[in-house]
């Protein structure tokens, strides 16, 4: 194998995917990142057996070839090399030597032959979504995911498609986070999965490097479902990832249905104060009362060992005097992933679930549940 081409496309190509380089495996070829020179181009192929990220940059090929070399020290060499023409070949050893400039790296590495093939994902379900709206659905549920492993299916976000239908939901058994937006084009089949969280935040970051300069609405995502795998195709980029087995919770039946007490509240006052309040709180229940009567929210808190704050702020409410408590860090986590000015709580009796949502926005809500004090 001998490529020539730029440092910045050998960066892009590395950088893009090492995050699905394994950081702790049994089977060393896994730290390692496959190189094929092939069709006018360089593809760049990891995983870690459960995610795998393959694309290609553009490359002079001299010859054909395929090698595997350590990700990391690739990563490092070509982040140090200056803006220049980068030339990559291949000896008989497996060392690969790349040549820039003044500058010479001969590093060893691994034939193709161990490496893992990436499963083929058969295009049973098929559907695309705009890189944008993606990232928002993202961004607004993924922070609810619980990170107890022993509960492994609430280890991600259910994702499920039905017509022209997307919807997002997680949950950590505390907390649960429900989007649902409405796609361009009908989705001809159904889907129901459980998509690890690391594989979203690759998704996410793959999405944001690939807009950069571009519009939005120009930037689309092939969404590929079967029901153990998931492909994410993005401007030549391939994500693949297994998916979590199991059955998701019945998220229907933890959203309230009806809300008698509603408030009105500015997000930026009421984070400002939430956080000011929590301060005085114990790391291990970090819990914050929430009492509101006549226009006014008091938000308190109280700790023996520590002491104790209060703080009021202005709000919509003119129904009966409701006093409930919730953690200070799940309140916290819903109003900077709202996205509006204002935020609507919904509650009904103080040990009931409560509801978050932005105002006038019927696609996105939180539910958190209450804790007693």
């Amino acid at each position: 194998m001998k490529v020539v081409l730029t440092r910045g496309d050998l960066l892009k190509g590395i950088t893009t995917v090492q995050s699905a380089v394994a950081s702790k495996n049994t089977m060393p070829i896994l730290a390692n990142v496959l190189l094929e020179a092939r069709d006018k181009k360089l593809e760049f192929v990891a995983t870690d057996l459960d995610m795998g990220i393959r694309c290609s940059v553009p490359a002079e090929i001299v010859d054909k070839g395929n090698i595997t070399i350590n990700a990391k020290k690739l990563s490092d060499i070509v982040r140090e090399l200056p803006e220049a023409t980068v030339e990559l070949e291949i000896d008989d050893s497996h060392k690969i030597i790349l040549t820039c400039q003044k500058s010479t790296f001969k590093v060893h590495g691994l034939p193709k032959d161990d490496f893992p093939i990436l499963p083929e994902v058969k295009k049973d379900k098929v559907f695309k979504i705009k890189g944008s709206l993606l990232q928002e659905m993202i961004r607004k549920t993924i922070f609810a995911v619980s990170t107890d492993e022993t509960r492994y299916v609430l280890n991600g976000v259910f994702f499920q498609v039905e017509g022209t239908k997307l919807r997002m939901v997680a949950t950590d058994g505390h907390r649960l986070a429900f989007i649902e937006k409405k796609l361009e084009n009908k989705s001809e089949n159904k889907a129901s999965v459980i998509i690890p969280t690391k594989t979203l935040n690759e998704l996410t970051k793959v999405i944001s490097d690939l807009a950069k300069g571009k519009e939005d609405d120009d930037l689309m995502v092939e969404v590929i479902a079967t029901d153990n795998q998931i492909k994410f195709v993005i401007e030549g980029v391939e994500i693949i990832s297994r998916l979590i087995e199991g059955q998701f919770p019945n998220y229907e039946q933890v959203i309230p249905k009806e809300s008698d007490k509603k408030i009105e509240a500015s997000i930026s006052s009421l984070a400002a104060a939430t956080r000011r309040v929590a301060i005085l709180t114990s790391e291990k229940s970090n819990s914050i009362r929430y009492q509101a009567k006549n226009g006014k929210l008091t938000i308190s808190s109280k700790t023996p060992d520590m002491g104790e704050a209060k703080e009021e702020i202005d709000v919509d409410y003119k129904g009966e005097e409701i006093s409930i408590a919730y953690n200070a860090k799940y309140v916290l986590d819903v109003l900077k992933n709202v996205g509006t000015d204002t935020v609507n709580i919904e509650l009904t009796q103080p040990l009931s679930p409560g509801i978050l949502r932005p105002k006038g926005d019927t696609d996105y809500l939180c539910v958190i549940m209450p804790m007693r004090v």
